[in-house]
């Protein structure tokens, strides 16, 4: 495998890695707080899925000779957390099930394919799995829109993007990855991974039962 290729493919690994282990943390905080049993069942699969999903993420950076080292500095990590921590259980479930599985894997499946066969075979079932995990996010915000006039579902869109946004901006800050650099080693255009996301931010609103729309930041 070509150096620049092993190092771009391998640091974008890295990310994902640690953003399995956020999430698996974000799932553990919540836990004792869900709103049901279905709710807790549905996270503790999460929790148990990204340990799968580390540990396949962790030996391959291993056998590339890049081991795990966390993108996230503790300090940024704790931010995102506390913030999280503030959120309601539909707010959370948008956060985490909509916004991070459900858009940014859309970017980890254009990474993926790009990256070669160790990649994706190490991206394979994370990828399945986090379908899964926003789908159970999408079933939730269903149910809530469901019981909601036409005034209050405009309040929900408007919210639920502010938190598109403000994922999307806390990300950018918290990782400091040259990402565009990565993308372009790998043969992946910046505008093209944007346009993959605003199209799967769109297909997520469809699906819950909102007029689709992008967050300000994914438009700029």
């Amino acid at each position: 495998m070509e150096d620049r290729i092993r190092i771009a493919a391998g640091t974008l690994l890295q990310v994902y890695a640690d953003i399995d282990l956020l999430a698996l943390e974000l799932c553990s905080d919540r836990l004792p707080f869900a709103p049901s049993a279905e709710a807790r069942r549905a996270l503790m699969t999460q929790i148990e899925e990204e340990v799968v999903h580390f540990s396949i993420q962790e030996r391959t950076l291993e056998t590339i000779g890049m081991p795990f080292t966390p993108t996230l500095a503790l300090d940024k990590r704790n931010v995102i957390k506390m913030w999280f921590s503030h959120l309601d259980w539909y707010e959370f479930l948008g956060g985490l099930q909509l916004g991070i599985e459900g858009i940014g894997i859309s970017v980890v499946e254009k990474v993926a394919t790009a990256a070669g066969p160790i990649f994706q075979e190490s991206l394979r079932i994370p990828i399945s799995d986090e379908r899964r995990q926003a789908s159970f996010g999408v079933l939730e915000w269903r149910g809530l829109l469901s019981r909601l006039n036409t005034q209050e579902k405009a309040k929900q869109r408007e919210g639920l993007l502010n938190i598109f946004e403000r994922i999307y901006l806390m990300t950018e800050e918290a990782l400091p990855v040259p990402f565009e650099q990565y993308w372009n080693d790998l043969g992946l255009e910046k505008d093209d991974l944007w346009e993959t996301v605003r199209d799967r931010t769109r297909k997520i609103l469809h699906q819950i039962g909102l007029e689709p729309d992008l967050p300000a930041s994914f438009v700029a």
